[in-house]
C-alpha cells in the first residue's frame, strides 16, 4: 500500500509493505522528485519509442515507394532498350536499303553511260548543285524524333526505289530499242551509190537502188548494224554472198556482195559483231557492200537510221 505524506516539507511518497501476521511493517520512502524524474523518463521513453516506430514505418513506406519507382524505371528502361534495339535493327535495314539504292543508281548510270563525277557524291548519289543542308549538335534526339526520322526515311526510300526502278526499266526498254535499231554503219568506206533512182551502173538507163553502196577494199569487215537473228546467209543472185538479219518489229537488214560469210541461219548476232567480209560477188562493178534496211519487207532509205 502506498500512502502519500501530507507534510509539505518532506515532499516524498511512503510505500508501506504489510507483511504476513507477526512481521513488522516495512516503509519505503520515495522522494517525489524521483517519482517525477521516473515519470518524465518513462514519458520520454514512450515518445522515443513512438517516434522510432513512426520513423520505422516512414522508412519502410519510403523504401517501398522507392522500390516501386525503381521497378517502374527498370521497366521503362527495358522498354526503351527494346525500342532502341528495334531502332538499331531498322537503321541497319535502312542502311542496307540505301546501299541497294546506291547500287541501283550506279547501275542506271552505267546504262546511260554517264560517268560525270563532278555531280556525284561519295555514296554514288547525284546531289543538287551547290545546295548544302547539313546540321547537327551534341544533343541526342529523343526516341520519338528518331522514330519519326526512321519513318520518313522508310517512306523516302520506298518512293525513291520505285522511281529508280521505273527509270531503270525505261532505260532498259530504250536500250533494247536502240540495240535492235540499225543505227550504225555496216562498214567504213566511201558511199558510191545512194538510195533511190539512179543511172544504172550496168547501162540501159535508170534503175531504183533499194540501198546504199559503200566501197572499200576486199576483206574489210562487215558488221551487224543492230541486234538480231540471221535469217539468210547464202549466195543470192545479183546480191552475191548475202546476209539478211531480222531485228524484230518488222525491221531487217541486208548485206550484199560479200567475199566471205561468217554467220549461219538462226544465229543470234549483236550490234557491231562482224558477220562477213567485203567483196565483189554477184552483180557488182567493184568491191563494195550493198546495204539495205527493210521495214515489213519494203526497202527504206538506210540513212534515216544511221547516226
Amino acid at each position: 500500500m502506498i500512502k502519500k505524506e501530507s507534510k509539505p516539507d518532506r515532499r516524498e511518497y511512503t510505500l508501506m509493505i504489510v507483511p504476513h501476521q507477526g512481521q513488522a511493517v516495512r516503509r519505503i520512502r520515495i522522494p517525489i522528485v524521483a517519482v517525477k524524474y521516473a515519470v518524465s523518463f518513462l514519458c520520454l521513453l514512450i515518445v522515443f519509442a513512438v517516434g522510432s516506430f513512426i520513423n520505422y514505418r516512414y522508412t519502410i513506406n519510403t523504401a517501398n515507394v522507392e522500390k516501386a519507382e525503381l521497378e517502374t524505371l527498370r521497366q521503362d528502361n527495358g522498354v526503351q532498350s527494346k525500342e532502341i534495339e528495334e531502332l538499331a535493327k531498322t537503321t541497319a535495314s535502312l542502311k542496307t536499303d540505301m546501299e541497294r539504292l546506291n547500287s541501283l543508281d550506279a547501275e542506271i548510270r552505267r546504262i546511260v553511260n554517264n560517268e560525270d563525277t563532278t555531280a556525284t557524291s561519295r555514296a554514288g548519289l547525284v546531289r543538287p548543285s551547290a545546295t548544302y543542308t547539313g546540321q547537327g549538335g551534341p544533343v541526342q534526339p529523343d526516341i520519338d524524333t528518331i522514330k519519326n526520322t526512321v519513318q520518313d526515311l522508310q517512306a523516302a526510300i520506298s518512293v525513291r526505289e520505285q522511281s529508280l526502278n521505273e527509270l531503270k526499266q525505261a532505260l532498259l526498254d530504250k536500250q533494247s530499242r536502240i540495240a535492235i535499231t540499225p543505227s550504225i554503219w555496216p562498214t567504213g568506206g566511201e558511199v558510191t551509190s545512194r538510195f533511190g533512182w539512179r543511172n544504172s551502173p550496168f547501162g540501159g538507163g535508170s534503175d531504183f537502188h533499194p540501198g546504199i553502196d559503200i566501197a572499200n577494199s576486199v576483206g574489210t569487215p562487215i558488221v551487224a548494224t543492230a541486234d538480231g537473228e540471221v535469217v539468210q546467209s547464202e549466195w543470192y543472185g545479183g546480191y552475191g554472198n548475202m546476209v539478211q538479219i531480222s531485228h524484230g518489229n518488222g525491221i531487217s537488214t541486208v548485206y550484199g556482195h560479200n567475199s566471205r560469210l561468217l554467220v549461219r541461219v538462226g544465229q543470234a548476232v549483236k550490234k557491231g559483231e562482224v558477220i562477213a567480209y567485203l567483196g565483189n560477188t554477184g552483180a557488182s562493178t567493184g568491191p563494195h557492200c550493198h546495204y539495205e534496211v527493210r521495214v515489213n519487207g519494203t526497202a527504206v532509205n538506210p540513212t534515216t537510221f544511221l547516226n
